[in-house]
């Protein structure tokens, strides 16, 4: 289905953002605190109802979160016959639970998430190498294509999927990555790869690694060429067979279009195959945009292949039943993985061994949802439990104006006996507004060097 990129980010952002301020609007009323105001959006209110309890349900026009407005002395007068029903009067664990109720809410709703995916029924490809990548770190390390893999840094994977998630916690990493593979004959290899600032070009984990999935074995013959296009510039032909790039010998039509993806706006070395005479020519690709903002190469020619196509084979796919139990186990799992990626992630920017241009902003995130959607409504769900996950935990740093900075003040007003002063919380406050607006205009700036 296809969905457009802004349509797509309320369609994500929008439910997580209500869960969240929700999570903080229930604790609120059981521990009896007013709320005043439930709003998703900040800035101008578009719509606006009251209900018995006098709360003011509103939609603003900046869509980039939302807040609840509780009764609070700190912030305007409070009859004394109200003065029970106040947030800043209320016991150091209802301010607690009533701080922490959205970051964990959003936490429970992606656990809820993977559970659910993982209990519905699904084909995954093996985890079968089908292609290893000229001069990228697996091809050093001398792997071979059809070999299994099954391990990696002490962790057992069994889809491709997984896979990803464990090379994505290395991202940034400068190190031997261990890995574990076993050929048709259930023989185990063991191997070190070399990672030296992993994923600092490309943001595909796999690919970084210099692993390809198994792809169809199509032949790399042309049967059309785009006019005025790269490939008819350079002089191709249809019925050419494409034999090499760059001197590197690539036998089918998936390798070959990975290839020309991955070097827009490059010159490349071709030798082709044309009747009986090998011939070689110079391509310059194009350079396009695609769904998530990268930068992908172009030559402008189909292949000639006019038979049936049935892929994957099912000696490639493994077929997972439905289950209860098993969804609530893999589930967790993967929730648990997630959620140390998310953690290593932070460390890793906070220790600069990450740079802020891996981050992304509301656009960025609005382009992913759209091509998540684009691949049906799982990984559409599997792309909010993550973006659910990063809510929850990035909500819970200890940085003022975050939930985690209230939490981390409420924190030592139970060890002192008493709050901070509120010089001391205000300047705190200050800092972490001035971080939060410094990393908007980051990931707004890789934005728009993405999708301007």
């Amino acid at each position: 289905m296809h969905i457009p990129p802004f349509a797509a980010a309320l369609l994500v952002l929008g439910p997580l953002v209500l869960i969240h301020e929700l999570g903080h609007y229930w604790m609120a009323r059981a521990v009896g605190i007013r709320v005043l105001a439930f709003s998703i959006g900040f800035g101008p209110v578009l719509w606006n109802w009251r209900d018995k309890q006098h709360t003011d349900w509103r939609v603003s026009l900046i869509p980039l979160g939302g807040y609840v407005k509780m009764l609070d002395e700190r912030e305007s007068t409070v009859a004394s016959a109200d003065r029970d029903e106040a947030f800043n009067n209320k016991s150091v664990s209802a301010r607690l639970a009533v701080t922490a109720a959205g970051p964990l809410i959003n936490l429970l709703v992606a656990w809820l998430l993977y559970c659910g995916l993982n209990m519905w029924p699904s084909w995954h490809l093996k985890t079968v190498i089908g292609r290893i990548i000229a001069h990228s770190p697996a091809m050093m390390a001398a792997m071979h294509p059809g070999e299994t893999l099954v391990n990696i840094d002490g962790h057992p994977v069994h889809t491709w999927s997984e896979i990803n998630r464990r090379l994505a916690a290395c991202i940034g990493d400068s190190r031997l990555l261990q890995v574990v593979t076993e050929n048709q004959q259930l023989q185990q290899q063991h191997y070190q790869i070399r990672l030296q600032h992993f994923m600092a070009i490309d943001d595909d984990a796999v690919r970084s690694i210099g692993w390809v999935p198994p792809e169809p074995q199509i032949p790399p013959v042309i049967g059309t060429v785009l006019r005025g296009s790269p490939a008819e510039i350079a002089g191709l032909q249809k019925g050419d067979l494409l034999l090499s790039m760059n001197g590197d010998i690539l036998t089918t039509w998936p390798a070959w279009a990975d290839a020309i993806t991955h070097s827009p706006g490059r010159d490349l070395q071709i030798k082709v195959q044309r009747q009986q005479q090998t011939l070689q020519v110079l391509l310059h690709t194009d350079t396009r945009r695609n769904e998530l903002g990268q930068s992908v190469g172009r030559m402008g020619a189909g292949v000639a292949w006019n038979q049936e196509l049935i892929w994957p084979p099912k000696q490639l796919l493994i077929y997972e039943p439905p289950g209860f139990w098993k969804g609530i186990v893999n589930g967790s799992a993967e929730m648990g993985q997630v959620v140390a990626l998310t953690g290593e992630t932070v460390l890793k920017l906070l220790q600069g061994r990450l740079s802020v241009t891996h981050l992304s902003g509301p656009i960025g995130i609005a382009h992913v949802a759209s091509a998540s959607a684009a691949y049906g409504w799982q990984a559409l769900l599997s792309l909010i439990a993550m973006l659910s996950v990063s809510l929850g935990v990035l909500n819970l740093l200890p940085v003022p104006v975050l939930d985690g900075g209230h939490l981390l003040f409420l924190g030592v007003e139970a060890i002192r006996g008493r709050p901070l002063s509120a010089e001391v919380q205000n300047i705190g406050v200050a800092v972490g507004a001035t971080v939060m607006v410094v990393l908007m205009i980051v990931v707004i700036f890789n934005d728009l060097q993405h999708f301007g």
